[in-house]
């Protein structure tokens, strides 16, 4: 795996870049691939599965503050992180799956016009990443880190493994910080119920 740091218009925007659009694609026949095979006799089934179907949708900000060995929610319900301490690595998202969803992810946006972070360290699954830097995205304002891999090698998370994510901070504030990505859920419940 190897990372792209691009433009936010680049992959958000009106004319997104043709590569995202097809690591999107790939990533969810990746998803679908993988939940088919943790949840046996599932098939998708969009946003609102019925009988053995698995829903898709964008991850969202509550499954990634589950705490699976504690059964609980923690952390946080925004992508809006607050960076109360510069010059040190700060937790951006710490959290393990629970066993109704399936995580895969094309990348993270910086939202803000002003970053705030350096570097980035991942570790996802049983995999711990190189740490990035993206001091060069600086000048653009709003960015998209991409993870940039061969296809069959999606970054997918099962249940119960962890997602990791600190930044190495360099000024204080609050700097917004969303996954790309998608997540595969066997419950519907929790998608369209408040927890």
């Amino acid at each position: 795996m190897s990372f792209i740091i691009a433009p936010l218009d680049k992959v958000m925007g009106d004319q997104p870049w043709n590569a995202y659009i097809g690591m999107m694609q790939d990533l969810q026949l990746a998803i679908i691939d993988r939940s088919k095979t943790i949840w046996k006799g599932y098939e998708a089934g969009g946003i609102l599965p019925g009988k053995d179907q698995f829903g898709l949708c964008p991850l969202r900000a509550n499954e990634m503050a589950h705490d699976v060995s504690a059964n609980t929610l923690s952390g946080t319900y925004s992508f809006r992180k607050n960076l109360p301490t510069a010059g040190v690595w700060h937790t951006i998202f710490d959290y393990s799956l629970r066993d109704d969803v399936v995580h895969g992810f094309a990348g993270f946006a910086i939202t803000d016009e002003i970053l705030k972070i350096l570097q980035f360290r991942f570790e996802m699954s049983d995999r711990i990443y190189p740490i990035i830097d993206v001091q060069e995205a600086k000048s653009w304002g709003s960015f998209a880190i991409l993870f940039k891999v061969d296809r069959g090698h999606e970054l997918v998370v099962e249940p119960r493994q962890r997602v990791y994510v600190r930044g190495y901070v360099e000024a204080t504030g609050y700097q917004t910080i969303v996954p790309l990505g998608m997540q595969a859920y066997k419950t519907k419940d929790l998608v369209i119920t408040e927890t």
